[in-house]
C-alpha cells in the first residue's frame, strides 16, 4: 500500500491541507516548528487507515473547536492487496492517480488505479469510513476489516501494552494466528509465576523468538532469552501474559528499549508492507540508538511507507535530504515543502551544517561568527527584559540564529528557508558588492535585509559612529581581546600608527602626527579586522554587550536601526491585545 495524496479539513490544528506525496520516497520525514501541524497529520493518517473501531474523539479534535464543519480526512491509495482489488471488494470503486498526484474517476493508461479512503466526522462525533468517487456520490462504506488490510500502526510513547499479550495488542494478534495461543493466554491470565513457567507453549515461544530477532535488528537492546511470562505489575487478572528477558519483564526496560521493541512486535503483526507513523522519533533513544533506528526504517523492505516527525538536529543530519519535508501552518493553512524539491543543494549543505535550523519558525541569518556571538547577546538581553513584563521570549517566537560561514553564503541559504515558508531575516556586511544581486533577489523573495552601509562590515560599522572617548575604550575592549596593550599596539602599527607611539591616548596619536579622528578610526578599523580582533562567537558576543553599555553613542545610527528591525523580527507582532492579554496573566 502507498499513499500518494493526502487532504485534510478541520482536524485539530489544520484547517486545510493538501499533500501530494513523493512517489518515489518510502521514508518521509516531517520537520519544522512546533504546533505546525506535523503531530495532526500523522495522527489524521492514524485515524483515516488504522484498524480503531472506536477511535476517542472530543469537540477539541475539531479546527477551533467549531464542530459545524465537519471533519475529513481523505487519500488516495495505490498498491493495495489483490482481494481489495476484487469486484466483490473495492474494485468497481477505484480511481485513477496520475505522477503528478492529479486524481481522475476511472484509472486509465496513463494513470495509477488507486482508491480514495475518507473519514468524515461530524458533530455527533461518529467516525465513518467509505470509499470514495472523484465525483462524488454515496460512499462504500469501509469495514475495520478492510482497514486492517492497510496494516497501518502508529507508534507513541504508550508502548507497554505492545509487551504484553491482550486483545488489542500486537502481541494479541501474532498470537491469533496459532492455533493453541488462546488457550496458553487464558491459563496464564489465571496462573500464578510458577505455574506459567511450566507450561510449554511452541506457538508462544516462537512470537517470542521472532520478536527478539527483531528487537535486536532495530537496536533495541542485546536480547538473548526473551520469553513469555507472568506480568504481575498490572492491577487486572487479564492480559498479564507479557515478554521476558530473563528474569524482568521487558515493560521494565528504559523508554529506549521498550519504545524499539514494541516497533519491533508491533511490525510483525502488521505483517508485510505496512506503513509506520512514528511520533517523535527521537522520543527515549540515544543518538546512536536513533542514527540506527533511521537506517533500520529506511532500508526495511517490509516497510511500504514510514512517515515520521522529529525536533532532533540528529535526525535532520542523519536523514536523506530527498526524505525530508517542511511542515508550515498559516492560520490553519497548513503546506509540506519537500527539502530536495525546493531548497535543492542549498538544503544539503543546510542539513549538514545547520540542521537546528528546519526546526525553527524564525530564522536570523547572520553572515558570520561575529554577527552570530553579537546577535546572541542582544537576544540574550531582549529575552530578559520581554520575561520580566511578562512576554514571549525568543525561544516561544522559534526564532533562531544561523552562521552563514561567509557573506556569500547569506542570500543563498536565507532564499532557500523563505522558499520552503520561514520567515527569515539577515544582518550582512556591505564590503562585497558581488553579492548585491542575490541580496537584492533574498529581499523580493520576502527575506527582511538588514545590511551595513555601503563599504563597511560590522567591526568597521561600529567604529564610524564613535567619537574620540569611544575610540580609545573601544581600545580597552581590545586590551580584552588580545590579552595585552604591547599586542593592541603592534596590531595598530601594522596600520599607520607612528613607531614613536607607545599609548592608546588618541590625543598622544595626534601630537605623534596622526592628522585627525577620522584617520583614528581608520587604523583602529583595519587592526580590528586584520588582527581578528572579533572573529569568533565569545568575541562577537563581547562585542554586543559593549555595544549596549556604549548604546546612547549609537542612537539614530545604522547600527541602532538595524538592531530595533531584529528585535521586531525576533518577536513577532500578536493579534491586537493579545501581548497586553499574556502580560496581565504573567502578573496574575
Amino acid at each position: 500500500m502507498k499513499i500518494r495524496r493526502l487532504k485534510i479539513s478541520n482536524y485539530r490544528g489544520i484547517k486545510s491541507l493538501d499533500w501530494v506525496l513523493p512517489t518515489d520516497e518510502r521514508l518521509i520525514c516531517l520537520i519544522g516548528p512546533g504546533d505546525s501541524g506535523k503531530s495532526s497529520i500523522l495522527e489524521g493518517l492514524h485515524l483515516l487507515l488504522g484498524d480503531r473501531w472506536n477511535p476517542s474523539l472530543a469537540d477539541t479534535d475539531f479546527f477551533n473547536c467549531d464542530v459545524s464543519e465537519p471533519i475529513v480526512i481523505r487519500a488516495a491509495i495505490t498498491d493495495l492487496p489483490a482481494h481489495l482489488l476484487k469486484e466483490t471488494a473495492y474494485g468497481l470503486w477505484l480511481s485513477g492517480i496520475d505522477t503528478a498526484g492529479e486524481v481522475s474517476q476511472d484509472p486509465t493508461d496513463e494513470t495509477e488505479p488507486c482508491i480514495i479512503v475518507q473519514l468524515r466526522i461530524d458533530d455527533s462525533l461518529e467516525p465513518v469510513w467509505t470509499v470514495e468517487r472523484l465525483l462524488g456520490g454515496e460512499g462504500k462504506p469501509l469495514n475495520t476489516y478492510a482497514r486492517r488490510e492497510f496494516a497501518t500502526f502508529k507508534v507513541d510513547e504508550r508502548i507497554d501494552v505492545h509487551l504484553r499479550w491482550t486483545r488489542t495488542s500486537a502481541l494479541g494478534r501474532l498470537s491469533d494466528k496459532g492455533s493453541g495461543a488462546k488457550n496458553a493466554m487464558a491459563i496464564a491470565s489465571r496462573a500464578a509465576r510458577e505455574a506459567l513457567a511450566s507450561i510449554d507453549d511452541a506457538d508462544l515461544t516462537a512470537v517470542a523468538d521472532r520478536v527478539q530477532d527483531q528487537a535486536n535488528l532495530v537496536g533495541g537492546g542485546r536480547f538473548t532469552a526473551i520469553h513469555p511470562g507472568l506480568d504481575t505489575s498490572m492491577a487486572s487478572a487479564g492480559g498479564n501474559l507479557a515478554l521476558y528477558e530473563g528474569l524482568v519483564p521487558l515493560a521494565g526496560y528504559g523508554l529506549g528499549s521498550k519504545r524499539l521493541t514494541g516497533i519491533a512486535v508491533q511490525q510483525l503483526a502488521a505483517g508485510q508492507r505496512s506503513t509506520v507513523l512514528i511520533d517523535e522519533v527521537e522520543h527515549g533513544l540515544e543518538p546512536h540508538r536513533l542514527v540506527r533506528l533511521l537506517q533500520h526504517l529506511l532500508g526495511y523492505e517490509e516497510y511500504s511507507q514510514v512517515f515520521i516527525t522529529t525536533h532532533s538536529p540528529v535526525v535532520v543530519e542523519q536523514s536523506q535530504t530527498e526524505s525530508l519535508a517542511v511542515v508550515r501552518n498559516d492560520a490553519g493553512s497548513v503546506v509540506v515543502h519537500s527539502l530536495a524539491t525546493s531548497a535543492g543543494d542549498v538544503a544539503l549543505r543546510l542539513r549538514r551544517s545547520r540542521p537546528s535550523s528546519f526546526l525553527a519558525r524564525r530564522i536570523i541569518v547572520a553572515e558570520g561568527k561575529t554577527e552570530h556571538g553579537l546577535l546572541m547577546k542582544y537576544l540574550e538581553t531582549w529575552d530578559e527584559d520581554r520575561r520580566t513584563q511578562g512576554l514571549s521570549i525568543s525561544a516561544g517566537d522559534g526564532t533562531v540564529i544561523q552562521d552563514a560561514q561567509g557573506g556569500s553564503e547569506v542570500a543563498i541559504r536565507a532564499t532557500a528557508l523563505r522558499e520552503l515558508g520561514y520567515d527569515v531575516a539577515v544582518l550582512v556586511d556591505n564590503d562585497d558588492t558581488s553579492i548585491d544581486d542575490a541580496i537584492a533577489a533574498a529581499s523580493a523573495a520576502g527575506v527582511e535585509v538588514f545590511r551595513w552601509d555601503t563599504g563597511l562590515n560590522t567591526e568597521s560599522q561600529v567604529v564610524m559612529h564613535l567619537d574620540q572617548g569611544g575610540v580609545e575604550r573601544m581600545l580597552d575592549l581590545g586590551i580584552d581581546m588580545r590579552n595585552d596593550r604591547e599586542t593592541v599596539l603592534l596590531d595598530l602599527k601594522k596600520h599607520g600608527l607612528p613607531a614613536v607611539v607607545d599609548t592608546l591616548s588618541l590625543s598622544d596619536w595626534f601630537a605623534a602626527g596622526v592628522t585627525d579622528l577620522a584617520a583614528a578610526k581608520e587604523m583602529v578599523m583595519k587592526a580590528m579586522i586584520k588582527s581578528k580582533w572579533f572573529k569568533d562567537v565569545d568575541s562577537g558576543r563581547r562585542l554586543g554587550e559593549w555595544l549596549m553599555v556604549e548604546q546612547e553613542l549609537f542612537q539614530g545610527t545604522s547600527v541602532e536601526a538595524a538592531l530595533a528591525g531584529l528585535r521586531a523580527f525576533a518577536y513577532p507582532a500578536r493579534p491586537s491585545g493579545e501581548e497586553e492579554a499574556q502580560a496581565v496573566e504573567s502578573d496574575d
